[in-house]
């Protein structure tokens, strides 16, 4: 399965100003740059330099700006303390994220259960292997008002597409869901710690939408355990968070609204509850079949196609994989070196994006936007210490042709801490 190059997470940011939140909207879905995913570009060829000339002045500028502030980027964020997120109680987590946990009913194998809205090539739903076992199709249940009468209205046909039974996950797609569902936020494993608070939100024998919340006892990274015959394995949460069955597939939150697990099963003993852990959904989301994976080194060229490979990303499976058929390669500095590549998404002979390698080593530095496809880029996303996150931001709100604002995210989280005018 290939990854989205550009993840739409919603921002949430404290707002300095009414111009800020403008901005804020208008750079809402352009947070993560594309840096991370290995880039193929079939059959490409020069671009005429007549067709770019009113964009090469500001793309000049950007290499230049990307050479000049990578190092400096690269300290400050270094030494800045990560901005305190979670300021509220708990009943925030509730607040945010209820309507984002389902109530699943699986007619074929006569067994419910929980799960939760995600954001992949669309909202998707997920939850536990065990929950939709054989069935291919199960019913969606969204919240409602009178918690009384679940899945009487409010409810769709969901299609699973998508198991590992090994790992005990599962995706479901649904036609319909309200576009107004708030997809969740991930967290990392590694972050983690024993002792923290955990909670989760879920249906316990049948007792819809109910929010508890516990300790987090132990991580335990190759754990097995048995559901009735089926045998698995994978990296889990011990918690003391209160589940019990019905709470399968539902979301188990840390204190600042991200997920770090599903909630999966039980031990037999006191508060010997497990979910399994972020990191492995997250794999599981983007797991691909294997004909689908290719070579993990960078490669300027292959066979008249242009790769790009973040070399931070050298440990990984190159499993993120993007075609653009319609792209074009520009040599800015004419020394034989592509090092930008012009991309026409909906092939209509006019150019909406450029990838930027400012130093020619195969790596994407920044990303400009032309929105609108007038040849004026009007935002421009940097990552300047090449670590496949955005830190920093460049909006022409007007498409004067001068930027107005900057956006930094100084802890690389995917949410924009500071807006600033540019005089």
């Amino acid at each position: 399965m290939i990854k989205k190059l550009l993840i739409i997470i919603p921002i949430i940011f404290i707002s300095f100003s009414a111009y800020a939140e403008t901005i804020a909207y208008k750079l809402k879905g352009n947070l993560k740059l594309e840096g991370t995913t290995t880039i193929r570009v079939n059959a490409t060829s020069l671009i005429d330099e007549k067709i770019f000339e009113k964009s090469k002045n500001k793309l000049v500028a950007i290499i230049d700006y990307a050479n000049r502030q990578a190092i400096n980027i690269k300290k400050k964020n270094k030494n800045r303390k990560p901005r305190v997120k979670f300021k509220g109680s708990p009943e925030e987590i509730y607040e945010k994220y209820a309507n984002s946990v389902v109530y699943i009913e699986n007619n074929k194998d006569k067994g419910t259960g929980s799960g939760f809205v995600i954001d992949h090539k669309g909202l998707k739903i997920i939850t536990n292997w065990h929950v939709v076992e054989t069935a291919k199709d199960v019913t969606i249940c969204l919240k409602t008002i009178d918690l009384n009468k679940v899945c009487e209205t409010n409810y769709f046909n969901g299609k699973v597409i998508k198991k590992n039974k090994q790992k005990d996950l599962a995706m479901i797609d649904v036609n319909g869901l309200p576009s107004n569902i708030k997809p969740v936020s991930y967290g990392k494993y590694k972050d983690v710690k024993i002792g923290q608070t955990a909670f989760a939100i879920g249906h316990p024998e049948g007792l819809v939408w109910t929010f508890t919340n516990g300790m987090i006892s132990q991580k335990r990274p190759e754990h097995k355990w048995r559901y009735k015959t089926s045998r698995h394995k994978a990296k889990t949460i011990q918690i003391q968070v209160p589940i019990n069955p019905g709470n399968s597939g539902g979301p188990l939150f840390n204190k600042d609204q991200k997920l770090i697990g599903v909630n999966t099963f039980t031990s037999d003993g006191e508060n010997l509850n497990f979910a399994i852990a972020v990191d492995d959904l997250i794999d599981f989301i983007n797991e691909v079949e294997q004909k689908d994976i290719e070579s993990k080194y960078i490669t300027k060229k292959k066979k008249s196609n242009t790769w790009i490979q973040k070399k931070s990303d050298k440990n990984k499976k190159s499993d993120n994989l993007k075609k653009y058929p319609n792209s074009k390669e520009i040599d800015i500095n004419k020394n034989g070196t592509i090092d930008v590549w012009a991309i026409d998404k909906n092939e209509n002979g006019k150019f909406e994006k450029y990838l930027i390698d400012q130093n020619e080593d195969g790596i994407i530095e920044a990303i400009a936007h032309d929105q609108n496809e007038n040849r004026n880029i009007e935002l421009i996303l940097y990552d300047l210490d090449l670590d496949g996150k955005s830190d920093k931001a460049e909006y022409d709100e007007n498409d004067d042709g001068d930027m107005d604002v900057v956006a930094f995210d100084y802890n690389q989280d995917g949410e924009w801490d500071k807006f600033e005018n540019i005089s």
